[in-house]
């Protein structure tokens, strides 16, 4: 669209942009909900528009030096953000929009709460409406700055001063005047104290800082002093107008007192008489509303004084307070320290208890190991020696064997040959190993030559058969001199 077309129409460049913006919507499947004025950010100089649409918003960028006046630079998609929050102000409103990626500041002009209202109807999206007084939407007070604030609220008091000075009637002048010069000696006397002690003169303020003084108390004074300036020309203008009506009575009186001077002698020594009557009334009047001048001048600086003194012994109090409180809280610091360094050191102990108690009970634990490996080392050992003893004692009845069997085969020649054919070989004496001889059925069995005994189930019961001794119990076999096997 041609910017010629639009400069003969000569139409404004908000009718120029909408139009650009509705040719645009022509072909799309969106549905364009509304047009307005939008601040982008720092991006460009120029101004932009936003189209708002069912799905989404385009942003234009509008210059009119160029060919096409608008060109779209970016589009945003309800769908790619799970939230908004708005904030509404007179003249704008301003969207942070919240997404996957980056957070997105967007302020529309004068059409806002409309645009809330697409998003709420056209998008899922969780809506939050910053929630502000009443009076901080009004133009000077939405920044929330201290210096435009101050000038703005100066600017609002002298309007509605100049709104209401000509309302108010004139008998009223004289203690709007009063109250505003007592107001401003006052604000004088608290901007001094709250330049020193802030939260003496800010006792329902958050922030109590000297900066919040300043601006406070000299909004006060600036304001009290125009409208003690406005109320007093009001006084001044009315005199005038007095002074002239008692100049005519005056005159009046004068001429009348003349006449009567012409008509009688005696009545203008009579007016004499009464003119000094009214001087010396006139001035004992004078001199009682200077002792009542003066008498209230004394209890004004009497009261100025008191209250003076008062905010010093208050200051005082304050201080005592305040070191107080200091000292309180020093100790309790200094009580929370010790309880935490006696927790601490308790703690330690405890630790170190624990800790000895530890190593003792592994010392135990490690005499108790030590001291079932010397046992079991000791009964290893005892019966290793039993075992070699054993195998020992069968050796050596083995070697006796041997030796008997040798002397046996030796003297079967000898004999053979002195007894031709009647001598028998030697046998071993079966009743040797045998309990026949008892008197009981011993089930003990004893070797005469290791003297160890066995007991039925024994490792060597079944194996010892020669050089047995039989007894009828162990004790019977311990007490020959016999020890019990350990296998």
């Amino acid at each position: 669209m041609s910017k010629t077309r639009y400069k003969n129409q000569k139409e404004s460049n908000e009718a120029i942009a909408k139009a650009y913006i509705e040719d645009n919507y022509t072909n799309s499947q969106n549905k364009l909900l509304l047009v307005s004025k939008a601040n982008y950010g720092k991006r460009s100089s120029n101004v932009c528009y936003s189209a708002v649409d069912d799905k989404g918003m385009n942003f234009y960028e509008f210059n009119n030096n160029a060919e096409q006046n608008l060109m779209l630079i970016e589009r945003y998609e309800w769908a790619d953000f799970s939230s908004v929050t708005i904030d509404h102000s007179i003249a704008k409103s301003v969207f942070t929009f919240v997404g996957h990626g980056e957070n997105r500041d967007i302020t529309i002009e004068v059409k806002g709460k409309e645009v809330e209202q697409v998003i709420r109807n056209h998008s899922s999206m969780e809506v939050n409406v910053v929630k502000r007084p009443v009076w901080t939407k009004v133009l000077g007070y939405r920044s929330q700055t201290t210096w435009k604030m101050f000038m703005a609220s100066t600017v609002y008091t002298l309007i509605l001063l100049f709104i209401l000075h000509p309302l108010l009637p004139a008998a009223t002048h004289n203690f709007i005047m009063g109250l505003a010069l007592l107001i401003l000696f006052l604000s004088i006397i608290g901007l001094f104290v709250g330049l020193i002690k802030p939260k003496w003169v800010l006792p329902k303020f958050k922030v109590k800082t000297r900066k919040r003084v300043l601006f406070s108390y000299l909004y006060l004074i600036i304001s009290c002093f125009f409208i003690a300036v406005a109320f007093t020309n009001g006084e001044s203008t009315s005199t005038p107008a007095s002074t002239q009506v008692s100049s005519s009575q005056n005159s009046v009186a004068v001429s009348s007192k003349k006449d009567g001077a012409d008509s009688s002698k005696q009545k203008v020594e009579k007016n004499d008489s009464d003119k000094t009557a009214k001087e010396e009334k006139r001035q004992k009047a004078e001199e009682q509303a200077a002792k009542e001048e003066a008498k209230q001048k004394a209890e004004e600086q009497a009261a100025k004084e008191e209250a003076k003194q008062k905010a010093e012994e208050q200051a005082a109090k304050e201080e005592a307070k305040r070191k107080a409180e200091e000292q309180a809280a020093k100790e309790e610091a200094k009580q929370k320290a010790e309880e935490q360094a006696a927790k601490e050191e308790a703690k330690q102990k405890a630790q170190e208890q624990a800790a000895k108690e530890e190593a003792e009970q592994k010392a135990e634990e490690q005499a108790a190991k030590e001291e079932a490996e010397r046992k079991a080392q000791e009964q290893a050992a005892k019966e290793e020696a039993e075992r070699k003893a054993e195998e020992q004692a069968a050796k050596q009845e083995a070697e006796r064997k041997a030796q008997q069997q040798a002397a046996s085969q030796q003297s079967t020649p000898s004999s053979s040959t002195s007894n031709s054919g009647n001598y028998k070989p030697f046998e071993n004496d079966p009743s040797d190993d045998q309990q026949s001889n008892m008197s009981c059925s011993g089930q003990i069995k004893g070797n005469k030559n290791s003297k160890i005994y066995h007991v039925p189930g024994g490792a060597y019961y079944d194996r010892t058969q020669d050089n047995i001794v039989w007894f009828c119990s162990e004790a019977d076999a311990q007490a020959a001199g016999y020890r019990k096997s350990q296998r």
